[in-house]
């Protein structure tokens, strides 16, 4: 009975172990890029002022940016990220910030998807995530100075 025990402790410690050594380690390896400016921006489709239409760096026209609202609700794959057109970040980069896993308690697949005028010249120093709407666009998680992770 007593091994029958050590056995079954054993088995409940290992168990917690694993628990807490899965996917939650929330941070990010490659090269970093400290304290860079995050601002949110949601795409209004129906702004009668843009003319051609929403583009992605492509130029290719998008008809659905994914905001971290909808990655975090399963509705999506990643999240884009506007950068400085300027640097030429091949298209679908992956990116990482861990402020953001730590915030939501899961890795936030990010992608450079997008690009902006407003950005232009800010190098590395500034990045643009996309939200689902204006009223996400204020929330204070994704306005903030964060360390920015190129996975490699």
């Amino acid at each position: 009975m007593k091994y029958y025990s050590v056995v079954v402790l054993l088995f409940y410690v290992v168990h917690i172990e694993s628990f807490y050594d899965n996917e939650i380690t929330l941070k990010c390896r490659g090269r970093t890029y400290e304290n860079v400016s995050l601002t949110a921006y949601y795409p209004d489709y129906n702004d009668q002022d843009s003319g051609l239409g929403y583009q992605d760096k492509k130029r290719k026209r998008a008809t659905n940016f994914t905001g971290d609202y909808d990655f975090v609700d399963g509705r999506a794959e990643f999240v884009t990220l506007a950068m400085d057109p300027k640097l030429e970040i091949p298209y679908g980069s992956k990116i990482c910030i861990p402020e953001l896993n730590n915030h939501y308690g899961h890795r936030i697949l990010l992608e450079v998807r997008d690009s902006s005028i407003d950005l232009y010249g800010g190098g590395y120093s500034r990045a643009e995530i996309c939200v689902r709407s204006e009223i996400d666009s204020y929330d204070k998680h994704v306005n903030r100075i964060v360390n920015l992770v190129f996975v490699d």
